[in-house]
């Protein structure tokens, strides 16, 4: 669970604005999106779980490739964003609650993080880490900021600390940011994300 501090900071920003990091307009993100979305393949998948989903910009993109998507975020105002995000598509539910605390009861054969590792501490990301060794039955993604953060972690030590219990990812590097593929189910044989060398 993100620090009381780092969750005070996040619903300030969602207070001030409704999309905080541009991810609505930003070609930043959406080349970010469209790299995450093909690394993460056309699908479908019966059960997908987004952690930390913001305000569902990147779930409403994701949402048509799955049979059912739970959508995972602790800041309420975003939660409510997410919602009307993924209104249009009845596979997609949105949940309040933090990982790993809150992780919802099913077994998801796909697991997204996209910039959310670094918000939480290391013994968070260690259960995390159990928790999608146990449950998760297909590939879990991670894609993280690679510069610095204002958090006591950044992006790839976040990852680092992930692959300690899940083994190490297939890797796209794409500079600002990192895309790693985790399928600890098929450890050995995880194929490359798209793109990388």
């Amino acid at each position: 669970m993100p620090r009381r501090d780092v969750l005070n900071h996040l619903s300030r920003l969602y207070a001030a604005s409704d999309d905080p990091w541009d991810h609505r307009s930003s070609r930043y993100e959406a080349g970010k999106y469209d790299a995450t979305l093909a690394a993460i393949g056309a699908g479908p998948f019966d059960a997908a779980l987004e952690i930390g989903c913001g305000n569902g910009t990147l779930a409403r993109r994701l949402a048509p490739r799955c049979r059912s998507l739970v959508a995972m975020e602790c800041i309420p105002a975003a939660a409510a964003l997410a919602r009307t995000a993924l209104s249009g598509f009845a596979q997609a539910r949105v949940v309040p609650g933090t990982a790993p605390q809150d992780l919802p009861d099913m077994r998801p054969d796909l697991v997204l993080l996209s910039e959310v590792l670094y918000f939480l501490t290391p013994a968070d990301i260690r259960e995390l880490g159990e928790w999608l060794l146990a449950d998760a039955t297909g590939p879990i993604l991670a894609v993280n900021w690679t510069g610095p953060t204002d958090e006591p972690l950044d992006g790839p030590e976040a990852v680092a600390l992930l692959a300690q219990t899940l083994g190490p990812p297939a890797t796209e590097d794409r500079g600002r940011y990192r895309i790693d593929r985790f399928d600890p189910r098929r450890a050995g044989t995880i194929p490359a994300v798209a793109g990388s060398p």
